[in-house]
């Protein structure tokens, strides 16, 4: 759920996943399959750093090649910036390399931990400067996300009224579930007990090159180019990241946990309280409102700047993680 969030509904891609039969069935199933299952596996195979969950991220976002086939047309209705190899550049650098491995993985998989369980082990595996900037201003940088968040959504609202009731309609569902999940006892577990063993994530594997296979070819298969026109390119392209993926693995594995030290105390940069999960909900929401209302004239220079952002955060992400890799864990 905090996937779709973070991610579909920020877009206006699905603005309201979980009232509508298209979010429930389809939208919701492909980011939970995706979570779920390499979750697990960093889990099971090796230690959940920043890097292992970003390259496992990197893999998520390759879903909108063979599922939605955004990667070779584009988003945009005049279709790609620039084509390189059958796909379209920009595009891939901003799905694979920027908005999946982090807003639908990293992120919401940290905030999973936080709100869900007993546990921290994302958080800890946060780079050093990072997590004792979140111990040192936790609000601050909730408060910065949540209001990226909004704003990335008022693009592509039909309305002020719409945009209002997906901040606020889907804030309310996900704290329902939070509370019923919290209130069963769930959070007296930690994030790695909850996950699939082996025999699990066997299931879920299978499950998602089913779920593949089918939206393959139910989701304008016509798209799909030929072997020489955009599909080798995917090809090698997976093959890159996979390859760093189990080489992150690997090393990460016997890897130890380092803390900060200069007395910044090991353990989650924030605690669960319904206050703090209220006032970001209520800030992501009236952000997104206010947006619609007072900046809809200007949407055209927002799109350019926040792409172009998205775009330069994903080739210095791409290049962090190509130094890193390089080296010992």
């Amino acid at each position: 759920m905090l996937s779709v969030m973070f991610v579909e509904v920020p877009a206006g891609s699905t603005m309201f996943p979980f009232s509508t039969v298209w979010g429930m069935l389809v939208v919701l199933p492909l980011y939970l399959l995706h979570s779920v299952f390499l979750v697990a596996v960093v889990f099971r195979f090796g230690r959940p750093n920043f890097w292992t969950l970003y390259s496992a991220g990197t893999l998520y976002g390759m879903y909108e090649a063979y599922i939605t086939k955004v990667l070779w047309t584009s988003f945009r209705p005049e279709g790609p910036f620039l084509t390189v190899g059958g796909i379209a550049l920009f595009e891939t650098i901003l799905l694979v390399l920027f908005l999946h491995p982090l807003l639908a993985f990293v992120v919401p998989m940290f905030f999973t931990e936080i709100l869900c369980t007993n546990s921290s082990e994302i958080a800890q595996g946060l780079p050093v400067r990072v997590r004792v900037a979140m111990r040192k201003h936790p609000a601050c940088g909730i408060g910065i996300l949540m209001a990226l968040l909004g704003f990335m959504q008022f693009v592509n609202s039909p309305s002020v009224q719409r945009s209002f009731l997906s901040g606020a309609g889907n804030s309310l569902v996900l704290g329902l579930a939070l509370l019923w999940w919290r209130k069963s006892g769930g959070a007296t577990y930690s994030l790695r007990e909850l996950l699939p063993g082996p025999k699990g994530i066997r299931t879920f594997g299978i499950v998602l090159l089913c779920w593949y296979a089918f939206w393959g070819f139910a989701i304008k298969p016509k798209s799909i180019p030929g072997v020489w026109h955009g599909q080798l390119t995917i090809w090698l392209i997976y093959a890159g990241l996979l390859f760093v993926f189990f080489r992150y693995l690997r090393q990460s594995r016997n890897a130890p946990v380092s803390f900060p030290d200069a007395g910044v105390a090991p353990g989650p940069p924030f605690k669960f309280s319904w206050r703090g999960f209220a006032l970001a909900c209520a800030l992501a929401t009236v952000v997104t409102t206010i947006s619609r209302l007072v900046l809809f004239p200007f949407a055209v220079l927002q799109v350019t700047l926040m792409f172009t952002f998205f775009v330069v955060a994903g080739i210095a992400l791409l290049t962090g993680l190509l130094i890193h890799s390089s080296q010992r864990l």
